[in-house]
């Protein structure tokens, strides 16, 4: 029988940590929500190095074993490998099930990069090798990189996954699917893999931030999207690799009993495996959300706010979904996504629109 142990604190596993506004891209399929010009998210003062340090020293006092850093673009801040190196200083319980009984270990967080590519260089590969950080690039296309992006990167990309791999490190290529790349999709990722990526993980196009702008150019259909998986999980096969769909999918629209290869999920993991702290320090359910909760200094309110117990108690599924004799298993994809495109978070995701009813 396994043990049974009162959980450190309220808080998911994972807590991702957008360190600034700032980016050197201009991505069309940038979900930021600062950077919705048609919004009204602020942009407050970022949070200093110190105010990071114990941020994180807390998180993982709080039973915090995973620390994600993104922004914007992570590398443009200058004090970011001083921002690591306290990370992997730092001391989080590992407790995991083993043989029916749970095993805690003490150690560093698990530190994950999450960065667009353009800064990332020798320097900053050694970096990650030296405070065992796990880098995720990304590449939006190939041909499509700078139509996407504003930026012609994919080469410093490849040579990045390249070099990873050389230096003996495993790391992550990042590829956001839209309408504009989707005729690409099969050489980017094979490209991605050729050049080293170990793993893969895949977006479709949600709109949010300055999606928002191109939502009719970016967005997938139901036979686009399933086109795209079925063409990733073949391309897998053959490099013996793996990867997942990183943004959760309807079950209606897609059958992720396919894919052996390819991991898709059908449950919304906002507040529950993960959560955000904006560059300013405000809580978001995750990173699609435009909703800032409560400032990272007044975490005893967030628990008892009306949104977040609207994710943690699952309160968010859409009327749509009511009849469905699989509603367990699913939300109904996105759920920040049906907010941001149909005014709240129960709305229908959008592919609903455009798929088939299955199940």
């Amino acid at each position: 029988m396994s043990e049974r142990r009162k959980a450190p604190s309220f808080l998911p596993a994972t807590g991702v940590l957008e360190l600034t506004y700032k980016c050197n891209h201009s991505c069309l399929f940038c979900s930021c929500p600062w950077e919705n010009s048609r919004g009204d998210f602020a942009k407050e003062n970022e949070l200093t190095l110190d105010e990071w340090k114990a941020v994180i020293t807390r998180f993982c006092s709080m039973g915090i074993t995973n620390i994600a850093l993104s922004g914007g673009e992570p590398l443009c801040r200058p004090d970011l490998e001083e921002i690591i190196a306290h990370a992997a200083s730092c001391t989080a319980e590992h407790i995991e099930a083993r043989e029916g009984l749970l095993q805690s270990e003490f150690g560093p967080p698990k530190i994950y990069l999450l960065s667009n590519g353009r800064n990332v260089t020798e320097k900053t590969l050694n970096m990650c090798i030296r405070y065992g950080v796990q880098l995720s690039m990304s590449l939006p296309g190939l041909e499509t990189f700078e139509k996407h992006t504003g930026f012609d990167g994919a080469d410093n990309v490849l040579k990045m996954f390249s070099l990873a791999k050389a230096k003996g490190m495993k790391t992550v290529a990042n590829i956001t699917v839209s309408k504009l790349n989707l005729s690409e999709f099969e050489n980017t990722l094979s490209a991605a893999l050729l050049a080293g990526a170990q793993q893969v993980l895949l977006n479709r196009f949600l709109p949010g931030g300055r999606g928002l702008s191109y939502e009719k150019e970016l967005s997938l259909s139901v036979n686009e999207l399933t086109g795209m998986l079925d063409t990733a999980e073949r391309i897998l096969e053959t490099a013996g690799r793996f990867g997942s769909l990183g943004t959760e999918v309807p079950l209606c629209c897609v059958d992720p009993l396919k894919y052996k290869r390819l991991s898709v999920g059908t449950k919304c993991s906002a507040a529950i495996q993960f959560f955000v702290v904006g560059p300013s320090g405000l809580i978001r359910v995750c990173n699609h959300s435009p909703v800032n909760l409560c400032h990272v200094n007044d975490l005893d309110t967030l628990k008892m706010h009306p949104y977040w117990v609207k994710f943690t108690q699952k309160q968010y599924l859409p009327k749509e979904c009511g009849g469905c004799r699989r509603i367990s298993e699913c939300d109904g994809g996105c759920r920040e996504a049906a907010h941001i495109t149909g005014g709240s978070p129960d709305s229908p995701d959008m592919l609903f629109e455009a798929g088939k009813i299955l199940c």
